[in-house]
């Protein structure tokens, strides 16, 4: 059985109807790519434009929704398509979306392979 909680305290949590949801994935990228540059060009093409915010590097990170709300499923395929669509992309491995505030760490077997 669920706790019960005030309003007030379940938005403070992030639970409940205030639940918020990103997608983590990890990347390779070819040797010798620039990834100051990788990382920019993904912001600027596919992150910002989306209302979606990054944290991460080129390696990989995670993708939420800038201010409240969550990410969708249309925010992860376009991220996907952006990547397939980079020819420095070697490999990359997506999670499916996830609770962006109590999720602390995303395990391999978590992920699908969608790159390579």
């Amino acid at each position: 059985m669920a706790k019960q909680r005030s309003r007030r305290l379940r938005k403070k949590l992030h639970v409940g109807e205030f639940q918020e949801f990103g997608f983590a994935f990890k990347s390779r990228i070819k040797a010798g790519t620039a990834e100051e540059a990788f990382v920019d060009a993904l912001v600027s093409e596919v992150i910002d434009p989306r209302g979606l915010e990054f944290g991460g590097w080129a390696a990989g990170g995670f993708v939420s929704r800038a201010g409240t709300g969550s990410a969708t499923d249309d925010d992860r395929t376009a991220v996907i398509a952006w990547l397939r669509a980079r020819p420095e992309v070697e490999s990359v491995r997506m999670s499916g979306l996830l609770d962006a505030w109590n999720t602390v760490f995303v395990a391999d077997d978590q992920m699908t392979q969608v790159v390579g």
